[in-house]
C-alpha cells in the first residue's frame, strides 16, 4: 500500500475514565493519532502528506525544512522522504548536537545543516526561503510542516474523530505552529469548540498565524487558545512536569510526549477542576504524537 494512500486512516478512540471527569459529568476521550504510524508520527501524517504528494507531483526531488533539534517534524520528514525516494535537508536550530532525533534523520538520508538562532528566525523570510531554495535545489516546506497543504491533510480526518457517531461539543489539541489546530478548525464543522494548547510562551502571536492558514470558507468551528499550557516554555520539562508526566502516563495507561501532549493534558485537567465544561459534554483530546521525544528530552532546572 504507498505510504499515503487515498483512503483516510482510522484513528483508534479511546475512553479516558477518572473520577474527576465522572465528578463533573464529561464523557472525555482521546483521539490516539499517535498509532497512525510507527515512524511518521501523530500529527506528523496529516501534515506531511499533502506537502510531500504535491512534491511528487510536481517532480521535486529535494526538499528542504526546518525545526530544534529535538524535532517531530524533522523526524518525520526525513524518514518519509526516504521512503518516497525525495531527498532531504533539516535546517536545525542552534549548535551541532547528537541525539536519537537527529541521529535518525541522518541515518536516514536528510542533510542536516545546524544555523544559529539569529539565521533561524529567518525562515518565515521569503528572501531568506529562496536563497535556501536555490543554495540547494529544494523545495521549501515550513516549520512544522505548516501550510495550507498541512492544513487540508488534518482536516479531512477530523470528521471521522466521532464519539458514538456524534461530533465532540470539544476537541483540545496542542498547538506548535498553528497547522494543526487550523486544520481542526477548517474540518470540525460550526457545531464544535476548537481549544489550542500553545507549548510556547507568549504565544499570543500564534493567533494570527492560525487566522492566516485558516480557509475563507463559511461553517469554521469557533476556537480558543489556552496561553498556560507552556509549563516553562517550549521544550522545557522541568522535575515538576517531569514527574506528572510519567503520573499523567499511569494515571490514563496511555504514553505520552513530554512537550506536547503530556502538556496539553495537564492544563485540560486543571480547566476540568476549575469548572470549565458544561455537565454532559463530550469532549475529544488530540494524542498528536511525538513519542520519539521522549528519549531524547532535557530536564530544566
Amino acid at each position: 500500500m504507498p505510504l499515503f494512500a487515498t483512503s483516510t486512516p482510522e484513528i483508534p478512540i479511546t475512553p479516558l475514565q477518572d473520577s474527576l471527569f465522572r465528578k463533573h459529568c464529561l464523557d472525555v476521550r482521546m483521539a490516539r493519532l499517535d498509532l497512525v504510524h510507527p515512524e511518521v508520527s501523530g500529527n506528523k501524517w496529516f501534515k506531511l502528506k499533502y506537502n510531500l504528494i504535491h512534491a511528487q507531483r510536481h517532480g521535486v526531488n529535494r526538499v528542504v525544512s526546518f525545526g530544534g533539534p529535538f524535532s517531530n517534524h524533522i523526524h518525520a520528514l526525513a524518514w518519509t522522504g526516504r521512503q518516497l525516494g525525495i531527498e532531504t535537508v533539516g535546517v536545525i536550530r542552534g549548535e551541532p548536537v547528537s541525539n536519537h532525533t537527529l541521529s535518525d534523520a541522518a541515518k536516514w538520508g536528510m542533510q542536516l545543516v545546524f544555523v544559529n538562532r539569529k539565521e533561524y528566525r529567518e525562515r518565515y523570510s521569503a528572501e531568506y526561503c529562496q536563497r535556501l531554495s536555490e543554495r540547494f535545489g529544494a523545495t521549501v516546506i515550513p516549520e512544522g510542516g505548516s501550510n495550507t497543504l498541512a492544513v487540508q491533510g488534518v482536516a479531512e480526518v477530523v470528521p471521522t474523530l466521532t464519539m458514538d457517531r456524534q461530533s465532540p461539543d470539544v476537541i483540545c489539541v496542542a498547538t506548535g505552529t498553528g497547522g494543526t489546530i487550523a486544520g481542526v478548525i477548517a474540518g470540525a464543522g460550526p457545531s464544535v469548540r476548537v481549544e489550542g494548547y500553545p507549548v510556547l510562551k507568549g504565544a499570543s502571536f500564534l493567533r494570527d498565524d492560525i487566522k492566516r492558514l485558516l480557509p475563507s470558507i463559511s461553517g469554521l468551528s469557533s476556537w480558543e487558545l489556552d496561553l498556560e499550557a507552556h509549563y516553562g516554555g517550549y521544550g522545557k520539562v522541568s522535575s515538576e512536569h517531569l514527574a506528572l508526566w510519567r503520573e499523567l502516563e499511569e494515571r490514563f495507561a496511555t504514553p505520552l510526549d513530554p512537550i506536547y501532549t503530556s502538556k496539553m493534558l495537564r492544563r485540560f485537567l486543571e480547566r476540568v477542576e476549575a469548572g470549565c465544561y458544561l455537565p454532559q459534554s463530550k469532549i475529544l483530546l488530540l494524542h498528536t504524537g511525538g513519542l520519539q521525544g521522549a528519549r531524547s528530552f532535557e530536564l530544566s532546572p
